[in-house]
């Protein structure tokens, strides 16, 4: 223990002495560390708002699609664009099963919408009022529209809709058009909390009465089901159930899919891990090129402290003294540059967070990973300069000019 307090203080009191040096070779590990620290950290803040967004929708959310899904339990995005064998008598059926509390069926109805011939963007969902069980959200004006009103032509809009068409002016009891159709407005719902995922389709969605829309656009057909399901039946008798009830529906032909959160959250995660990881893993390189000149510095350094060395060895230091005491040198080196660079990443995760719509998580395994990595670099780049000190002879050490 003695022996490693006094490499650390010897190793402490040389890196001071040539603090600049000792700066110029830590800025590689800062950056380095700093840059993976904190794209982690944004990848990290993103997972968790996707999580959030989805478990939104509540754990006992399935959702039926078109089309069977891949091996990888994902829907093909292609069989979205036909016609749907999705149908009201999947819808009924559902709906009567043990274990699920209500089957809403959900239209897309492809178009803008228009205030005084003035465009706005969305996404006009044509469904039943239980879909505001399925996401319930406060409303900032009106309601929600009513069982009674299903063949009335009413809407309920999100905040972004609403804001583009109205502005600041009220918008319950006045219309907007979709696809050359007036509805009237009896609901604006609250906005969105900020969010990089997942809410710009909430916040951007208006919804109408489903049989209002087949009325006015002469049919339509059932784009998604979503199933609610109860929290104290087992869910995979609830699945196994409803997947039975389809098959019978649809003559024995899997031509649809059932999306649970699990598999949303998965898919979605294994992009963002990709993502993250090779992007981390890029910056990553700037830890070697950093480690690299680590290793030169300390070479300079065991070459500038030649005599020393052999003033050390000729009172008695043994060869694993000096290993000691340079390898101390480079993790100390490593390890400065990694908490520099952890709090500088620290700090800007504070700002991003403050300035945007990303929120970055540093996560404990984060600055484990850091320091250990850190570590790692100081230990593995700082071996060849110290068994090149504790090789040095001290008699030519010591004739060293």
């Amino acid at each position: 223990m003695g022996n490693f307090r006094e490499n650390l203080a010897s190793a402490l009191r040389a890196l001071r002495e040539s603090w600049v040096r000792s700066s110029l070779t830590m800025l590689g590990i800062i950056i380095g560390v700093g840059s993976v620290v904190l794209l982690v950290a944004i990848g990290q803040g993103v997972k968790q708002d996707v999580t959030t967004q989805i478990e939104s929708l509540g754990t006992n959310i399935i959702i039926v699609v078109p089309g069977k899904l891949d091996r990888s339990g994902q829907p093909n995005p292609m069989s979205t664009l036909g016609i749907s064998p999705l149908t009201e008598q999947d819808v009924t059926d559902l709906g009567k099963l043990s274990g699920v509390r209500s089957a809403v069926p959900v239209m897309f109805v492809f178009g803008s919408i228009e205030r005084n011939k003035q465009t706005a963007s969305a996404i006009v969902l044509a469904s039943t009022p239980q879909i505001f069980d399925v996401r319930p959200y406060p409303f900032e004006e009106g309601r929600f529209f009513r069982k009674d009103e299903e063949h009335k032509r009413v809407c309920v809009l999100a905040h972004d809709p609403k804001t583009e068409a109205f502005g600041d002016r009220k918008a319950v009891g006045k219309s907007i058009r979709v696809r050359g159709v007036d509805f009237e407005v009896v609901g604006v719902l609250a906005p969105e909390k900020e969010s990089v995922f997942g809410a710009a389709m909430f916040s951007n969605s208006v919804y109408v009465p489903l049989e209002a829309a087949r009325d006015a656009y002469k049919g339509g057909q059932i784009n998604r089901i979503i199933i609610m399901t109860d929290y104290n039946r087992p869910p995979d008798r609830v699945i196994s159930a409803i997947k039975g009830t389809l098959l019978i529906n649809h003559a024995s032909r899997e031509d649809f899919g059932l999306l649970t959160q699990e598999q949303i959250l998965s898919a979605i995660y294994r992009v963002f891990n990709i993502v993250t990881s090779l992007v981390a893993g890029i910056s990553a390189i700037s830890l070697v090129v950093a480690g690299i000149g680590i290793m030169n510095i300390m070479l300079v350094t065991v070459t500038e402290r030649t005599r020393e060395i052999g003033i050390r060895k000729t009172v008695g230091a043994r060869r694993a003294d000096i290993f000691l005491q340079f390898l101390t040198e480079a993790v100390i080196l490593a390890c400065l540059g990694g908490v520099i660079g952890t709090t500088l990443a620290v700090i800007i995760c504070k700002i991003v967070a403050a300035n945007t719509a990303l929120k970055p998580l540093v996560t404990p395994a984060a600055v484990i990973m850091a320091f250990g990595v850190c570590g790692a670099v100081g230990i593995v780049f700082g071996l060849a300069p110290a068994m090149r000190a504790a090789r040095q002879d001290p008699i030519d050490a010591l004739r060293w000019e």
